[in-house]
Parts: structure tokens; sequence; C-alpha cells
């Protein structure tokens, strides 16, 4: 792909509906971008119609038409944010998977960091963000893991605190507890207990980003079990306590 210029960020904002929502047909003359929180959003555009699930993100291009929408429950929630109109590459399209949850960390960033600094302490910080965000785009375009691993990454990621031990894992995809092991090392270059740990961890950290929640209610939701767990594994991976990390 081609490098681009230095994309400047013009807004970052949260969409948090509390019934059903819809945005009539608009188009803008910058580059938008929806990343989906929780819930799902619908979008229609000329080329088609879209659903985007959570962890799913929305690349809108200056002048293309699309309407939003969204029913009443479970809530909608996204992140999104705006950028001057340089080009991004052509191979990024409409709608982009994000398994690792890596894009939505850096907009939880980006919101974060958008209500806490003012506008010239934060410009080149956010900009610096939202190039990290297309890079990271870039990155999953060009590259596409194998869809065992993507399917097993992607149900971790929709419900963390679910039982995602050896054998629940193997299950799902049709295999043997020791072939799947062996195959998922094999793709993946980790183990999927290795993965698990890592998409709690992550989801942990954005807890503590973007909620006051307290931290034994963050573990559970995490699926560390408790805050004794959380702590460790944030002491481990991190070098740093979770209260540490929230400040």
């Amino acid at each position: 792909m081609k490098k681009l210029g230095s994309p400047h960020i013009m807004h970052v904002g949260l969409n948090s509906p509390k019934r059903a929502w819809h945005f009539g047909r608009h188009s803008h003359d910058y580059h938008e971008i929806v990343v989906v929180m929780w819930a799902k959003e619908k979008v229609s555009t000329d080329y088609g119609s879209v659903d985007a699930s959570e962890g799913d993100v929305l690349v809108f291009r200056p002048g293309v038409a699309h309407e939003e929408w969204c029913d009443a429950s479970p809530p909608l929630e996204t992140i999104f944010f705006s950028f001057d109109n340089r080009t991004l590459p052509a191979e990024i399209p409409l709608k982009i998977t994000d398994s690792k949850g890596r894009l939505r960390i850096i907009a939880t960033w980006m919101l974060n960091e958008s209500r806490i600094l003012n506008p010239s302490e934060s410009s080149g910080l956010m900009d610096s963000y939202l190039g990290a965000f297309i890079a990271e785009m870039e990155r999953i375009v060009g590259h596409h893991d194998s869809p065992l691993v993507e399917n097993i990454r992607s149900m971790i990621i929709r419900e963390p605190a679910k039982d995602h031990s050896l054998e629940t894992l193997a299950k799902s995809a049709g295999l043997s507890k020791f072939h799947f092991l062996r195959k998922y090392r094999d793709l993946a270059g980790v183990s999927p207990a290795d993965d698990v740990r890592r998409i709690r961890l992550s989801f942990a950290k954005d807890l503590l980003i973007s909620t006051d929640e307290p931290l034994k209610n963050i573990a559970q939701k995490s699926g560390l079990d408790n805050e004794t767990t959380l702590c460790r594994l944030f002491q481990k991976y991190y070098s740093r306590s979770p209260g540490q990390f929230r400040k």
C-alpha cells in the first residue's frame, strides 16, 4: 500500500443513543470512522447495506452518501472521529473486522484524551493516535489470519467472561483438544490460552480507561475471576497495578 501524509484529527465523539436511532442519508467533505463498541449498527450506501457488530469499524470516505440506524435493544454505542481530506489507501473497505481488538483500544484512548486535554495539548497526540489507527487498518487489510484463529478470537472478544477452556474452544472448532491445540499453535504462533489471557487483559484495560467501575466488577466482566487475579496479571504483563494504569 502507498504511504499517506500525516492526517489531522478534527473531532472525536461518543454516540450512545438510549432508543432506536436513525441518521438519514448524508455525506461529509472529510473522512469519518465509526468504531462499534456495543450492539450493532446498520448502514446503507449506494453500494449496498452492511451490518456492523461489536469490534467492527466503518470507514466513510468524503462524498460517500450513507444512512445509519440501529434497533432499540441492546443499546448501541460507537466512538466516531473525523479527519481531514487526505487520501486513504483504496484497499481499505467500508467495513473492517478488528478481531484482535486493537482498533477499539486506540479509539478508546482517543476519546478519553479528547475529554481531558485542551486542543493545544491534544493536537499532536491525537494525530499520533490517528496515524496508529490508520496503520493498524492497513495491517488488517493486508494480513489475513486463518479462519479458525479469526473465529476463535472473535468469539472470545464478544464474550470475554464466558468459559473459554481448551475443551470449550476445541468443541466450537469441531476438533479434539489435542488436534485443536496443535493446529492453533501452528496457525497463530501462540496457544489458545495465551490468546484468551491477552484478550481478557485488553478488555480489562479498556474498561479501566473508559469507566470508573470497581476493580472487582472489571475482573468479573473480563473473565479474570477476581481482583487478585486482575492485579497479579497486570503486574506480570504491564509492570503496573490496575490503579496505576487508571491514573
